[in-house]
């Protein structure tokens, strides 16, 4: 049994993308949300879009057991920067809801998803979330 919530959520996070179907349930779910949602991933090319995301989720663990300074926390600056009111204006309330439908999608996914599960996934993606809603 992984003994971090950062392990625990990496543990979950690979059982998901160990299915095909883990990232289109949640673009599925996420899109379904509101036509403000729809309206940002209009132009998406999906298949790419879904392998960001995946490494994007490892970048925000890392950053959330790393040093301000890190690498990872470098990378989140440059993620903040591309989701911002400047970019692609990523309003900082859809990230609740972006949590919520990635929670849901993992619940899908994940045969051992837990309370404590979720509870790790909450906490390794907090302070990348944050990170985001801040830039904006």
């Amino acid at each position: 049994m992984p003994s971090t919530h950062g392990e625990s959520f990496r543990a979950s996070l690979k059982r998901c993308l160990g299915t095909t179907e883990f990232l289109r349930d949640f673009y599925d779910l996420f899109m379904d949300s509101s036509p403000e949602v729809r309206e940002k991933f209009k132009n998406t090319d999906f298949p790419r879009q879904t392998r960001i995301l995946a490494d994007s989720l490892f970048l925000m663990a890392v950053a959330s057991e790393s040093r301000s300074d890190a690498i990872a926390w470098k990378d989140l600056d440059r993620l903040a920067e591309y989701h911002s009111r400047a970019g692609l204006d990523i309003r900082p309330g859809l990230y609740d809801t972006w949590l919520e439908c990635l929670l849901h999608a993992a619940r899908r996914h994940d045969p051992e998803f837990s309370v404590e599960i979720e509870i790790a996934w909450r906490q390794a993606l907090a302070s990348g979330i944050e990170h985001l809603r801040s830039a904006y």
